[in-house]
């Protein structure tokens, strides 16, 4: 997801990503352009037009997979600090199963 909301498709979503390790197979990765600030700092630098569209991104997901929980990278593995979210499972609540 580019910084002025342009969504630019991965892989297919059939296809098995390589997005998180051990949860490849059974998860689709979203990536969006950012994520650190002027020093290199892990922060949510996230424009308010990627905001938008990764919400009407994920209401379509959870439209298709209802039972899918989001999560950010970093909740599935602690050495992570992407998505730069500072909680997504709050964020996204209504979205959630």
């Amino acid at each position: 997801m580019k910084a002025k909301s342009k969504i630019e498709p991965g892989r297919p979503e059939f296809m098995i990503g390589a997005h998180c390790l051990n949860h490849n197979a059974h998860s689709i990765g979203i990536c969006y352009e950012g994520g650190l600030d002027i020093r290199g700092q892990p922060a949510d630098t996230r424009t308010p037009e990627q905001k938008a569209a990764l919400r009407a991104l994920l209401k379509d997901l959870h439209r298709r997979y209802p039972q899918a929980l989001i999560v950010g990278h970093h909740d599935l593995n602690p050495q992570k600090a992407c998505p730069c979210i500072e909680n997504v499972a709050r964020e996204y609540a209504s979205l959630q199963p």
